[in-house]
């Protein structure tokens, strides 16, 4: 049985994580592929479930032996999506869930053009920059970062196959749903 792929994007504090969240259970068939990345885990975050955390030469030697399906630096940090998760999900016929930023997710569709995309989009830009300060874990330097990068995601949100506003998560979802069937 052959599961789904589904590379999901958006600008940073548009809200995939919690979309992915309540996507899983809603469906017991969608699973997140845990991205690796160098960055420092944000307070709460836990090794293995929000990511794996690597050491930089760790990552680096994962990325040589060609265990990523694509993996980019971003805001001064590596994040690699790991093959052998993946396909495990995909053989068991999950729905594997990407939650990738633009750049990753140009490159893993260059390698897996079946793979269903969508782009997540704010239901402003006001909004957004609102999500990013209640967070907390970001300098000033960091959210105007943040919100740059945001603008220039944006700019690319055509490149998917679908684009959802999540001004409301229980819609995004019922969405999505419609979307993998």
């Amino acid at each position: 049985m052959n599961g789904r792929l589904v590379i999901l994007s958006g600008p940073s504090g548009v809200g995939k994580d919690t979309v992915i969240d309540r996507w899983r259970e809603v469906n017991p068939a969608v699973e997140r592929v845990v991205a690796c990345t160098t960055r420092a885990p944000r307070t709460g975050e836990i090794d293995g479930i929000d990511y794996h955390f690597l050491p930089e030469p760790e990552f680096i030697a994962r990325a040589e032996a060609g265990r990523f399906l694509e993996f980019k630096q971003v805001h001064g940090n590596w994040y690699g999506t790991p093959l052998d998760s993946m396909d495990a999900m995909l053989a068991k016929g999950k729905v594997a869930i990407l939650k990738i930023d633009v750049q990753g997710a140009m490159s893993a569709i260059q390698h897996r053009p079946d793979a269903l995309t969508v782009f997540i989009l704010p239901p402003s830009m006001d909004e957004l920059e609102r999500r990013i300060r209640s967070r907390a874990t970001d300098s000033s330097e960091a959210i105007e970062r943040r919100l740059k990068n945001a603008k220039d995601e944006i700019s690319l949100s055509d490149e998917y196959q679908f684009q959802l506003v999540n001004a409301d998560i229980e819609s995004t979802v019922t969405q999505l749903e419609e979307i993998v069937r």
